[in-house]
């Protein structure tokens, strides 16, 4: 079954406010633990893409287990990066 053009822009332009909602979403909890003192980082937009590729490369891995990935596994991937890319605050309350 072929889609027609029309359903393909449909179905792009929903994947892609999906995928901006989702950035959105990552942005604002690494905005919320910066403000809230828990770490710091000063590249947020370049944190919130390369936190959104790895755990879609992640999943789509975990999905087709080619490697096989464990769900323990791609959460240790994800908060390796994310204590990587933002520091945990020293001085935190």
């Amino acid at each position: 079954m072929r889609l027609r053009p029309a359903t393909d822009e449909a179905f792009a332009r929903g994947q892609a406010e999906r995928y901006a909602a989702w950035h959105r979403q990552i942005r604002a909890l690494a905005e919320r633990s910066v403000k809230d003192r828990e770490f710091s980082g000063d590249d947020l937009d370049g944190f919130t893409v390369r936190f959104a590729a790895l755990a879609d490369g992640l999943a789509r891995q975990r999905l087709r287990q080619a490697p096989p990935l464990s769900t323990q596994d791609a959460r240790r991937h994800l908060n390796r990066l994310v204590e990587t890319e933002l520091t945990v605050r020293a001085d935190r309350d």
